[in-house]
């Protein structure tokens, strides 16, 4: 068994043996889309540091949500790369719909149409390209476990379709620490990060910390992301 596949596997087995409690906003890099329980209207902001080989990254992602399921938020991104010595930056902002209510149902499905532009070096000028993902949200076992559910296509001008999955799941082990673990593939790429988030500030401030894998090309990264998040501003 891979050493992604031993965080995925392991995390499952905590999971399943240890109460639940609410969860919240998602600490999620693929399935960014999950389906949340948050209703009111607001701001959230979080932002990222990231680590993968020689390529460093930083991200922020400001949101604002409308009520009725209906939410903006719109992400910058920059990354570097070390040793090739190149730059990249994106600017990405996505409009999502929940369509039921998953504190009433147990359970959450939606939509999300995203808008994207990317440019590197190597690029002639900007890349735009756009997305659609279907989010599903389903109870694990107690209240407060969940599985996270990500499916979509992307579409980068001058390039074929990519087909996007990802699986996620989510557990609360103390009052204010959880675990997280996601599994995703974005074309060719595949990617996977086991980690926890701690609340300094019950709903309002997160601190995230996981490990990462990404293969693509025949090529294998290690890394870690270090994440923060403010809620309901």
């Amino acid at each position: 068994m891979k050493p992604c596949q031993r965080w995925i596997a392991a995390l499952l087995v905590a999971a399943a043996c240890v109460p639940a409690a609410q969860a919240n906003d998602r600490p999620f890099q693929v399935a960014r889309t999950a389906v949340f329980d948050d209703d009111d209207q607001g701001w959230s902001i979080e932002s990222w540091a990231q680590r993968l080989g020689s390529v460093r990254g930083l991200s922020i992602e400001p949101e604002y949500t409308f009520g009725n399921g209906f939410s903006i938020q719109t992400e910058l991104s920059r990354t570097a790369d070390r040793r090739e010595r190149e730059t990249g930056h994106e600017a990405e902002v996505e409009f999502k719909q929940v369509f039921n209510d998953i504190v009433r149902d147990g359970w959450g499905w939606g939509l999300s149409a995203a808008l994207a532009a990317t440019r590197t070096r190597d690029t002639d000028g900007t890349q735009p390209s756009i997305g659609i993902k279907l989010p599903l949200t389903l109870p694990l076992g107690a209240r407060g476990s969940y599985l996270h559910l990500d499916v979509g296509v992307d579409k980068a001008r001058g390039e074929r379709r990519a087909f996007t999955g990802a699986v996620a799941i989510e557990h609360e082990l103390a009052q204010r620490t959880s675990v997280f673990a996601e599994l995703a593939r974005e074309g060719t790429t595949t990617f996977a990060q086991i980690g926890a988030r701690h609340w300094l500030r019950r709903e309002k401030l997160a601190l995230d910390l996981s490990l990462q894998q990404q293969r693509a090309a025949g090529t294998r990264g290690a890394g870690v992301i270090v994440g923060i998040g403010w809620y309901d501003l």
